[in-house]
């Protein structure tokens, strides 16, 4: 919802005007530009799925031009907001799915489906008569104003004999800037693995043109090899001597470490990475399999 409130959902209206695509066009209605407002909100086949609880609202918002003023309307007047933000993330959901060409839920499911999961989510955040005590989590952090930050992680696949990569980059708002995964055979260590993720993440940083960036993840040996001057023996120092030398393109780089809880994300594009071929990228958002670990990041860190 925060992020559709501030227009930054990647819809092909926002993936056209920053030239990732040149065709704004609804792939639902095909008549208008997909927006966040139309997409979410005025797309007439989205007719069925807003009549049954929300027709009032959709007389109440006829003047409306953006999401945002949808959404202070229904905030205004006595509206169950938490199920039409439940609803938004079905529709939303669906979207995707049907951009990916899977299978999809009819629309008229969709309020079921929608007050299925609000009432999972009361139940989970229902607070027990004698609550143990707050422990302050290990969280994502964003990066300070006009820097990125680079996370990666990889996972093993035994089995097949293959490793998966995997790296988002996030802006101080906590919006992705672009995400990838990649599958290479499976290396002699997996020291040899994690180097070769922070090599990787490293790489797709600078092919972007991003010039002030940390590098982030929860491979202790591999932050501690990046980060040490003097001369390592060790098997995957010459990666480490690639990553020294693709820092250096870089205008400010700082690289650290962080524990697993707050590297959930790349740790979630890697251990899925198999189910995509050999190397894939996403501009301004991630696959679905990681969407669900990314909101709650962001809503952890908003």
């Amino acid at each position: 919802m925060w992020r559709a409130t501030k227009d930054a959902l990647p819809t092909r209206a926002n993936l056209t005007h920053r030239k990732v695509l040149t065709n704004p066009t609804c792939q639902v209605c095909e008549t208008e530009p997909e927006s966040t407002f139309h997409t979410l909100w005025s797309c007439p086949k989205l007719k069925e799925a807003w009549k049954v609880h929300f027709e009032t609202l959709k007389n109440e918002t006829q003047e409306c031009l953006t999401f945002l003023d949808v959404f202070k309307t229904c905030l205004e007047q006595p509206h169950n907001t938490y199920f039409f933000a439940m609803l938004v993330n079905q529709i939303w959901f669906r979207r995707n799915k049907l951009r990916l060409g899977e299978e999809v839920v009819d629309l008229k499911l969709l309020n079921s489906k929608a007050r299925d999961a609000l009432h999972e989510f009361q139940l989970a955040t229902a607070v027990p008569p004698n609550p143990p005590p707050i422990r302050t989590p290990i969280k994502w952090n964003p990066p300070p104003s006009e820097w990125f930050k680079i996370n990666f992680d990889r996972a093993v696949f035994k089995e097949q004999a293959k490793a998966g990569l995997g790296s988002i980059i996030r802006n101080d708002h906590g919006l992705v800037m672009a995400a990838s995964t990649q599958v290479i055979p499976l290396p002699t260590s997996v020291k040899m693995v994690e180097v070769l993720a922070a090599r990787k993440a490293f790489i797709f940083a600078n092919e972007l043109g991003f010039d002030k960036v940390i590098l982030e993840g929860d491979s202790e040996i591999a932050i501690r090899a990046m980060k040490c001057d003097d001369y390592s023996a060790a098997s995957f120092s010459h990666i480490v001597s690639d990553i020294k030398a693709v820092a250096a393109q870089f205008r400010c780089v700082i690289i650290q470490h962080t524990r697993r809880q707050g590297n959930m994300v790349a740790h979630s594009l890697a251990r899925t990475s198999c189910n995509f071929p050999p190397f894939c990228t996403w501009m301004e958002e991630v696959p679905l399999s990681s969407f669900a670990v990314y909101s709650a990041e962001t809503i952890n860190n908003t």
